[in-house]
């Protein structure tokens, strides 16, 4: 048996959970929590605390599914408790609350029921909600279910008023024990209600599998005369729990020790603790009727506290925990697919792979993602005879990718570079006073003229017009005219 239940260990109450061990697989705390949740139920009636606050004990069992062992520690409780307060739990358990009218009705109704008897009336009842998770999800859909529930762990009254009357349970006197997963925890449990203080009133714990026992495992006798007597005694009249001196003097020590952890921790962490004090005073005072006393010991409250600082480890890590899958990148339904189908070596019916995924897909959307999935498949099958056709589910090779055969690139043409052609250059030329007298090109500055990349540019001159002369018929030649000059 774990070390750390046997810190929390106490009285006949202690005994008749180690005495169901040997034949259990469940965690040892989660059947001492379940215990205690349904014990502090049945004597609420009669017992109290000297501030006459109730000493119902609220138990939380938070553990992954088949692992857990959370069902299975219940079972071990209730094997031995019914032979204690069988007749209390077959009458006044309850499951499935989910409003705040419905939780007033419930608890209003056995008032009624026992208005009049002999004993006067009796509201005590027992809520069990074994898949927490479902309820904790309608549960939000009530703006009143929240404030009503911490308002009867504190014994105070609680109301809600219908078309035709105002029902009213003046001194509520609720047990509470519920199962979830880590995961689940992290989904419901939401951070605004943990503040307004709808969990401090819980005390959570982790439990998990202690062994594993062969198939015909049977449960074991469990002798519980010593806690059947002390519950006899605790019901047959009024009984005020109070503290001795040096349990007291430890309380106010740990009620120190818990503000001086509230205040090291974050707000949202703090808030699951602001009840711990007052978890240890009313565990403590459970045990001490296990004994048929009325005075609290010392002994009585560090068992009470053993349970409490490892509540509190339980929701610390709870509480991390969600806070680190929050931060996670959620994966896409396909890739949840994937791996439930690897799990199952590559194929699963559509129940075996719904029923793995839970509440996280729907059939509809789990058929969306394998069409678009090219790993993914889905296929009809036959089912035998008359059987109906069921689906499947498989992993399958992606098709490869066509290979690209690559074109051939053209020969890329590297052009020459042309040899730049210099461009025309006005260059200022004096001209020499007695450079020939051209007239000046138009648009010329006076003084300059145009020159060529390799010298002056000749200027066209303009032709000039021949000058009309007039023409004189030559004269006759005087030799041909006198004989004479010409024999000189």
């Amino acid at each position: 048996m774990s070390h750390t239940f046997e810190a929390m260990k106490f009285g006949p109450l202690g005994d008749a959970v180690a005495a169901s061990m040997p034949n259990s697989e469940a965690d040892p705390v989660g059947v001492w929590a379940a215990a205690l949740s349904l014990y502090s139920a049945a004597i609420s009636r009669n017992v109290r605390l000297d501030n006459n606050r109730p000493v119902v004990v609220w138990t939380v069992l938070a553990g992954r599914s088949g692992v857990g062992r959370k069902g299975y520690a219940l079972s071990t409780a209730r094997t031995f408790m019914n032979q204690v307060i069988g007749g209390f739990l077959d009458v006044r358990t309850r499951d499935g609350i989910s409003s705040g009218p419905s939780l007033v009705d419930m608890l209003n109704k056995f008032e009624l029921e026992t208005s009049g008897q002999p004993g006067g009336i009796d509201g005590r009842a027992m809520l069990v909600e074994e898949e927490w998770a479902s309820v904790l999800k309608r549960q939000k859909r009530c703006p009143n279910f929240s404030t009503l529930f911490r308002i009867a762990w504190d014994g105070k009254t609680i109301s809600n008023r219908t078309k035709k009357e105002l029902q009213a349970v003046a001194r509520p006197l609720l047990g509470f024990h519920a199962h979830i997963t880590p995961g689940e925890w992290a989904k419901y449990v939401s951070s605004t209600d943990a503040l307004g203080g709808s969990f401090n009133r819980l005390l959570p714990v982790l439990v998990e599998r202690s062994k594993m026992l062969s198939y015909d495992n049977k449960p074991a006798f469990v002798d519980v005369k010593t806690l059947k007597a002390a519950f006899t005694w605790a019901t047959s009249d009024s009984r005020v729990i109070t503290f001795d001196k040096a349990a007291g003097q430890r309380y106010d020590e740990i009620r120190s020790e818990v503000e001086d952890r509230m205040v090291e921790l974050p707000e949202l962490l703090a808030s699951y603790m602001e009840r711990a004090a007052e978890q240890v005073h009313r565990i403590a005072a459970v045990l001490t009727a296990t004994t048929k006393k009325t005075k609290i010991t010392r002994r009585a409250v560090e068992a009470a506290w053993a349970f409490v600082q490892y509540s509190m480890a339980s929701v610390e890590k709870l509480v991390r925990e969600a806070a680190d899958q929050a931060a996670k990148p959620v994966k896409s339904t396909a890739e949840l697919v994937r791996a439930v189908l690897e799990r199952y070596e590559g194929e699963a019916s559509s129940t075996i792979l719904l029923r793995a995924l839970g509440s996280r897909v729907t059939a509809a959307s789990v058929r969306a993602a394998v069409e678009q999935a090219p790993d993914l498949e889905m296929e009809t099958v036959k089912g035998a005879g008359r059987g109906a056709p069921r689906i499947v589910y498989r992993l399958v090779e992606p098709p490869e990718a066509p290979t690209l055969v690559q074109e051939p690139e053209a020969p890329t043409l590297v052009q020459e570079p042309e040899v730049p052609t210099a461009p025309a250059v006005t260059e200022a030329v004096p001209i020499s006073r007695p450079a020939k007298r051209a007239k000046k090109a138009v648009g010329s500055p006076p003084g300059l003229r145009l020159v060529g990349p390799t010298g002056p540019v000749a200027k066209k001159a303009k032709p000039k017009a021949k000058k009309a002369t007039k023409t004189t018929p030559p004269a006759a030649d005087e030799t041909s005219s006198n004989p004479f000059l010409a024999l000189l």
